[in-house]
């Protein structure tokens, strides 16, 4: 069982949701090496779902695995990516 009576489909779908939701804003709002850095988890989970298509479609069911196992990698680079962002424009900021 999992903190707050969560199952784990329920941890992932909404892990999933944050970083999509975390990806698609870095991508808007970033400039520069920022949104360079940002493209990394975008490629990363891209290339993730496109072995998962492609296994399902050989007749794979462990080939979803690949998402599972790229997500927490992907939605740590980006938030850590966020974090530093945010970091580096408050001290611009205040230098300003």
């Amino acid at each position: 069982m999992l903190p707050m009576g969560g199952s784990f489909d329920s941890w992932i779908m909404l892990a999933g949701g944050a970083w999509l939701v975390l990806q698609v804003a870095a991508l808007a709002v970033f400039r520069g090496g920022w949104r360079s850095a940002a493209w990394l988890s975008a490629i990363a989970m891209g290339a993730a779902v496109a072995i998962a298509v492609l296994g399902v479609i050989a007749g794979s069911n462990l080939s979803p695995i690949w998402v599972v196992l790229a997500l927490p990698l992907c939605i740590s680079w980006i938030v850590l990516l966020w974090v530093a962002w945010f970091l580096w424009w408050a001290i611009s900021s205040a230098r300003s």
